[in-house]
């Protein structure tokens, strides 16, 4: 009798395998769907790709209906409103961004016109990462809808049909960043226009330290690492402190508790010293996740501006208590100190604890699986209370739905929704008021 004995990451290899080729034989389930709102006849389509004409009748409704209903007489003056919407029996996810346009003929003086870009539900993450450049590519081809006074399907042109294309394809979107001098001037007037990693396949240690280690980040940070972890969540800026190697390799591997978002790593120099910084971005803003700055260089930065005793990188103090430069983009609820081991305040959480507790003592394609699972959890958790949101659900729907909640999910969720649904939030936070629900358990 023969035993045939295969290892735990052979199968998950197979699956990555599997899971490739899949994507690769079978077509993605997208489309785009231009949508306008007609006095009389309600929202409809005028052109769409990917989809067929009864289903995008129901994404003109549903999302004209969705986004407008989520808006406020003060925010339907923004040039633009954008809205992330679970079509769940079709088995889609639509991002779309509705604008106006001047029109004396219309209601109110201006017509309104959305684009929708839909995706398969099974690629929600990538269409969360995908937010930033879907929502510039967006607004491109709303300036020219714009500009041709869009009144039917005829007057959209061979190149905005072939400008929608390029939406379907959302590996290949492009987002073109031109910093400005605002709250965070020091990232960037080096930012890269375009993700690079530079992966060195003969040398190991450089591999490493592009991929992270979660060994390294285990055995250097043993304790309080879930609250990292929560502050990443929740888009809370991190600060590391260390040697210049170890912090390299710190945010390569932090990078892999966000991957509903697109991150860039660059060292960029701020006035007193170069820093490794962690970031994600958006078309006129940039969000910075992780800071990182050695540890021989911290007394330059955080300069006592008072009395009140600072913590140095090796003192045994429990709390820091900083006065920071108000110039300086430096406040952080998290500090991570890589010479001593400590992390420095935070909020623990029960789901980010049980994240962490489930990734200890596995393989680096176990770690990377795990969290994904998680993401992927959240995401479509999000969904569901989106939905509770849109259909103006009972008070028993949203206690059920808090009830079967893991201790401090909530939390995450409504930082997932504030960030990329800002409206949704908004209709949210009047729901939980309605409902005299507890409102401290959204933040």
């Amino acid at each position: 009798m023969v035993k045939l004995f295969v290892r735990k990451d052979t199968f998950y290899l197979l699956e990555v395998i599997v899971f490739h080729w899949r994507k690769k034989l079978l077509p993605a389930k997208r489309g785009i769907c231009i949508v306008k709102f007609d006095d009389r006849l309600g929202p409809g389509c005028l052109y769409q790709i990917g989809i067929d004409r009864q289903f995008a009748q129901k994404v003109s409704v549903k999302s004209h209906i969705s986004t407008m209903a989520l808006t406020s007489s003060q925010n339907t003056q923004d040039e633009f409103i954008e809205s992330v919407i679970p079509f769940l029996d079709e088995g889609y996810i639509a991002y779309s961004n509705y604008f106006f346009i001047k029109d004396s003929s219309s209601r109110g003086g201006r017509k309104t016109i959305g684009i929708v870009a839909l995706v398969d539900k099974s690629e929600q993450m990538l269409l969360y990462k995908s937010i930033p450049e879907l929502s510039t590519a967006i607004k491109q081809i709303a300036q020219e809808l714009i500009k041709s006074n869009i009144t039917s399907d005829r007057d959209i042109t061979s190149e905005i049909k072939e400008q929608m294309q390029k939406l379907l394809k959302l590996e290949s979107l492009q987002l073109d960043f031109d910093s400005k001098n605002d709250s965070i001037q020091m990232i960037k007037e080096r930012v890269l226009k375009e993700e690079k990693k530079h992966i060195l396949e003969a040398d190991l240690e450089d591999k490493i330290i592009s991929e992270g280690s979660f060994d390294f980040l285990f055995l250097k940070v043993p304790e309080g690492l879930e609250k990292v972890v929560f502050a990443l969540l929740k888009n809370e800026r991190v600060l590391v402190f260390g040697r210049k190697q170890e912090i390299s390799l710190t945010l390569a591997t932090l990078r892999w508790f966000l991957p509903h978002k697109k991150l860039y790593n660059d060292v960029w120099t701020v006035p007193l010293v170069d820093a490794e910084a962690l970031f994600s971005r958006h078309e006129d803003s940039v969000t910075l996740h992780v800071l990182g700055i050695e540890s021989s260089l911290y007394k330059d930065i955080f300069q006592q501006t008072s009395d009140t005793p600072i913590k140095q990188p090796h003192s045994s103090m429990e709390t820091f208590q900083t006065e920071q430069p108000a110039s300086l983009p430096f406040q952080s609820m998290v500090i991570i100190n890589l010479d001593t081991s400590e992390v420095t305040g935070g909020l623990s959480n029960g789901f980010c604890k049980q994240l962490v507790q489930s990734i200890k003592e596995r393989t680096f394609d176990e770690v990377l699986k795990k969290i994904s699972e998680q993401i992927e959890y959240l995401l479509e958790r999000v969904f569901d209370l989106i939905i509770l949101v849109l259909d103006e659900a009972d008070k028993p729907s949203f206690e059920q739905f808090i009830e079967n909640a893991i201790e401090g999910e909530i939390t995450l969720l409504t930082a997932i929704i504030s960030d990329t649904n800002p409206h949704v939030f908004q209709k949210l936070l009047e729901s939980f008021k309605k409902h005299k629900l507890p409102l401290e358990i959204l933040t």
